[in-house]
């Protein structure tokens, strides 16, 4: 992938890239992101130091040439970008505003130990990460000092790969593994004395206590007033066999 900054670049890189890269410096050049958007590739559209309404006009203008395959980046046009500037919550505002596009993050902070500043933008929905690589960090220039290497490369897939593996299910409900633990971390209803068969059950009769492999504490007002159909005895737990 290539960047041009100008027709005559965009032209020559055009049989040698599936995808156009436009920078954040050219989010208000409108002619060039036209004659772009014409050859109909994807375009990643990067979007430091914009407004909405500058990416709006964008995108607009990608469309208005029949070219849908968009992504749009959120971008700190700082080089390096400090951790307080990341401001990663604006990948949600693009999110919120681009709902049909693919929303990404290119990143210019200097990589942390973690990688924690790209798996962050990665957890607030970027599905597109764009970062600086180097093979020596110490090498003179604009970029290399803030580029991530090999190291930073293999931390990020590693903890992105774990990140995915923790976020499960999205449907709230017990996992097959949390069963056991259903039956004997929650309570049941307990007698708090014995209980002579054929009395009525009171409030002050029962307790809730583990494993809950009886009546669940949900159900006491379903359990007080009830007769006993036999003698139970303190600290056993009741079950709906029990009374009547």
């Amino acid at each position: 992938m290539s960047t041009p900054f100008d027709e005559e670049s965009a032209d020559f890189l055009g049989p040698l890239m599936p995808i156009f890269k436009i920078s954040s410096s050219d989010i208000t050049n409108i002619p060039l992101i036209k004659h772009i958007a014409k050859k109909n590739k994807p375009i990643f559209l990067s979007t430091g130091a914009s407004t909405i309404d500058e990416i709006r006009d964008a995108v607009k203008t990608i469309e208005k040439e029949g070219n849908r395959k968009i992504a749009i980046l959120h971008c700190i046009l700082n080089y390096p970008t400090k951790y307080e500037n990341a401001n990663l919550n604006m990948i949600k505002d693009i999110q919120k505003n681009f709902p049909e596009y693919l929303v990404g993050y290119s990143d210019h902070t200097p990589p942390d130990d973690c990688m924690l500043v790209l798996v962050t933008a990665m957890i607030l929905g970027a599905k597109i990460i764009e970062k600086h690589f180097t093979l020596d960090k110490s090498l003179p220039g604009n970029d290399h000092y803030h580029s991530m290497d090999t190291k930073d490369l293999k931390n990020l897939i590693n903890n992105i790969k774990l990140v995915y593996k923790i976020f499960g299910k999205d449907k709230k409900e017990p996992l097959e593994s949390e069963k056991k633990a259903i039956k004997y971390a929650r309570r049941s209803i307990v007698a708090t004395r014995d209980i002579p068969k054929n009395s009525i059950i009171g409030e002050s009769m029962l307790t809730f206590k583990r494993p809950g492999t009886g009546i669940s504490p949900k159900y006491l007002n379903e359990v007080i007033g009830k007769k006993t159909k036999r003698n139970i005895k303190k600290d056993e737990i009741v079950r709906w066999d029990d009374i009547k």
